[in-house]
Protein backbone atom coordinates (compact mmCIF):
# COMPACT_ATOMS: atom_id res chain seq x y z
CA UNK A 1 0.00 0.00 0.00
CA UNK A 2 1.31 3.28 -1.11
CA UNK A 3 1.46 6.03 2.04
CA UNK A 4 1.21 9.59 1.33
CA UNK A 5 4.16 11.70 2.33
CA UNK A 6 3.26 15.09 4.11
CA UNK A 7 5.50 17.25 5.11
CA UNK A 8 8.26 20.13 4.16
CA UNK A 9 10.93 17.98 2.33
CA UNK A 10 7.83 16.65 -0.21
CA UNK A 11 6.39 19.87 -0.69
CA UNK A 12 9.42 21.56 -1.59
CA UNK A 13 10.30 19.14 -4.07
CA UNK A 14 7.13 18.61 -5.38
CA UNK A 15 6.80 22.91 -5.75
CA UNK A 16 10.04 23.07 -7.42
CA UNK A 17 9.53 20.26 -10.13
CA UNK A 18 6.48 23.33 -11.01
CA UNK A 19 9.06 26.13 -10.67
CA UNK A 20 8.83 28.49 -13.91
CA UNK A 21 11.01 30.99 -12.89
CA UNK A 22 14.84 31.52 -13.33
CA UNK A 23 15.18 31.43 -9.05
CA UNK A 24 13.53 30.13 -6.22
CA UNK A 25 13.77 30.43 -2.83
CA UNK A 26 12.73 28.36 0.01
CA UNK A 27 12.29 29.90 3.25
CA UNK A 28 10.20 29.45 6.52
CA UNK A 29 6.94 31.82 7.03
CA UNK A 30 6.87 32.23 10.57
CA UNK A 31 9.13 35.75 10.50
CA UNK A 32 12.25 33.44 11.85
CA UNK A 33 14.19 34.27 8.39
CA UNK A 34 13.69 37.77 7.75
CA UNK A 35 11.94 38.66 4.35
CA UNK A 36 14.02 41.75 4.16
CA UNK A 37 17.01 39.55 3.36
CA UNK A 38 15.31 37.41 0.00
CA UNK A 39 16.17 41.14 -1.81
CA UNK A 40 20.02 40.55 -0.86
CA UNK A 41 19.33 36.41 -2.10
CA UNK A 42 17.70 37.35 -5.36
CA UNK A 43 20.72 40.20 -6.18
CA UNK A 44 23.07 37.33 -5.80
CA UNK A 45 21.08 35.31 -8.09
CA UNK A 46 21.19 37.54 -10.45
CA UNK A 47 24.78 38.38 -10.22
CA UNK A 48 25.40 34.40 -11.30
CA UNK A 49 25.74 32.71 -7.73
CA UNK A 50 23.76 29.73 -8.43
CA UNK A 51 23.28 28.70 -4.72
CA UNK A 52 22.91 31.09 -1.65
CA UNK A 53 22.79 30.35 2.01
CA UNK A 54 21.57 32.44 4.04
CA UNK A 55 22.68 30.93 7.39
CA UNK A 56 22.54 31.80 10.76
CA UNK A 57 25.04 34.38 12.71
CA UNK A 58 23.30 34.90 15.75
CA UNK A 59 20.04 33.43 17.43
CA UNK A 60 17.86 35.99 18.66
CA UNK A 61 15.61 35.17 21.85
CA UNK A 62 15.73 32.74 24.27
CA UNK A 63 15.99 29.02 23.41
CA UNK A 64 15.96 26.60 25.68
CA UNK A 65 19.41 24.61 26.52
CA UNK A 66 18.05 21.68 25.52
CA UNK A 67 16.99 23.28 21.92
CA UNK A 68 20.24 24.99 21.20
CA UNK A 69 22.59 21.60 22.02
CA UNK A 70 20.32 19.82 19.67
CA UNK A 71 20.90 22.43 17.20
CA UNK A 72 24.65 22.84 17.27
CA UNK A 73 24.86 18.94 17.54
CA UNK A 74 22.59 19.10 14.25
CA UNK A 75 25.07 21.10 12.42
CA UNK A 76 28.52 19.12 13.47
CA UNK A 77 26.35 15.82 12.73
CA UNK A 78 25.77 17.11 8.90
CA UNK A 79 29.06 18.70 8.53
CA UNK A 80 30.64 15.22 9.25
CA UNK A 81 28.32 13.38 7.26
CA UNK A 82 29.19 16.03 3.97
CA UNK A 83 32.75 15.79 4.65
CA UNK A 84 32.60 12.28 4.87
CA UNK A 85 30.78 12.57 1.58
CA UNK A 86 33.96 14.31 -0.06
CA UNK A 87 31.73 17.44 0.10
CA UNK A 88 32.93 21.16 0.72
CA UNK A 89 30.31 22.86 1.23
CA UNK A 90 30.53 23.09 5.18
CA UNK A 91 31.37 26.63 5.69
CA UNK A 92 27.44 27.48 5.47
CA UNK A 93 24.79 26.89 7.51
CA UNK A 94 24.07 23.74 6.18
CA UNK A 95 20.49 23.24 8.50
CA UNK A 96 18.76 26.17 7.69
CA UNK A 97 15.91 26.06 5.76
CA UNK A 98 16.44 29.34 3.72
CA UNK A 99 18.26 29.82 0.78
CA UNK A 100 17.96 30.86 -2.77
CA UNK A 101 18.64 28.41 -5.90
CA UNK A 102 19.00 28.37 -9.78
CA UNK A 103 16.07 26.19 -10.90
CA UNK A 104 17.52 25.14 -13.52
CA UNK A 105 20.85 23.37 -11.69
CA UNK A 106 18.29 22.58 -8.53
CA UNK A 107 16.05 20.23 -11.53
CA UNK A 108 18.86 18.82 -12.93
CA UNK A 109 20.47 18.01 -10.13
CA UNK A 110 17.99 16.79 -8.53
CA UNK A 111 15.52 14.87 -10.86
CA UNK A 112 17.14 14.60 -13.98
CA UNK A 113 20.27 12.59 -11.94
CA UNK A 114 17.71 11.29 -10.23
CA UNK A 115 19.29 12.46 -6.82
CA UNK A 116 15.62 12.65 -5.45
CA UNK A 117 16.65 9.19 -3.50
CA UNK A 118 18.89 10.79 -1.56
CA UNK A 119 16.77 13.51 0.09
CA UNK A 120 14.21 12.44 3.30
CA UNK A 121 10.79 12.92 2.34
CA UNK A 122 9.93 13.13 5.29
CA UNK A 123 11.83 15.79 6.58
CA UNK A 124 12.59 18.72 7.18
CA UNK A 125 16.34 19.71 6.57
CA UNK A 126 16.35 19.87 2.46
CA UNK A 127 19.18 22.03 1.80
CA UNK A 128 21.51 19.09 3.58
CA UNK A 129 19.77 16.93 1.49
CA UNK A 130 20.74 18.77 -1.69
CA UNK A 131 24.15 19.38 -0.42
CA UNK A 132 25.15 15.87 -0.13
CA UNK A 133 24.32 15.59 -4.12
CA UNK A 134 25.32 19.17 -5.41
CA UNK A 135 28.70 18.53 -6.70
CA UNK A 136 31.80 20.60 -5.04
CA UNK A 137 32.16 22.67 -8.50
CA UNK A 138 29.17 24.58 -7.72
CA UNK A 139 29.93 27.91 -5.94
CA UNK A 140 27.89 28.58 -3.06
CA UNK A 141 27.36 32.28 -1.76
CA UNK A 142 26.75 33.06 1.83
CA UNK A 143 24.79 35.76 3.26
CA UNK A 144 24.21 35.91 7.31
CA UNK A 145 21.18 36.70 9.62
CA UNK A 146 19.96 37.05 13.15
CA UNK A 147 17.73 34.27 13.61
CA UNK A 148 14.25 35.67 15.02
CA UNK A 149 12.12 34.08 18.07
CA UNK A 150 8.79 32.76 16.37
CA UNK A 151 6.48 35.45 16.36
CA UNK A 152 3.77 32.95 14.92
CA UNK A 153 2.65 28.98 14.77
CA UNK A 154 4.89 26.65 16.75
CA UNK A 155 8.28 24.17 16.11
CA UNK A 156 7.62 21.01 14.53
CA UNK A 157 10.19 19.59 15.99
CA UNK A 158 10.06 16.62 17.40
CA UNK A 159 11.22 13.12 17.98
CA UNK A 160 9.98 11.56 14.84
CA UNK A 161 11.88 15.07 12.92
CA UNK A 162 15.33 14.33 14.90
CA UNK A 163 14.79 10.47 13.83
CA UNK A 164 14.86 11.62 9.90
CA UNK A 165 17.54 13.73 10.52
CA UNK A 166 19.95 10.96 11.66
CA UNK A 167 18.79 8.68 8.55
CA UNK A 168 19.13 11.81 6.39
CA UNK A 169 23.44 11.56 7.65
CA UNK A 170 23.82 8.42 6.58
CA UNK A 171 21.25 7.74 3.24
Amino acid sequence: KDEKIHGLAISILDASKMVKTKYFIVMDADNQHPWELVEEVVDNLKQGEKLVIASRKKIEGRWPIFRKSISYLGDILGKVSLLARGKRHINYDVLTGFFGVEADLWKRIVFEENNFVHFRLKGYKVLFDFLKVVPNKIPVKNVSYVFNSRRTGFSKLNRKIYIEFLKALFL
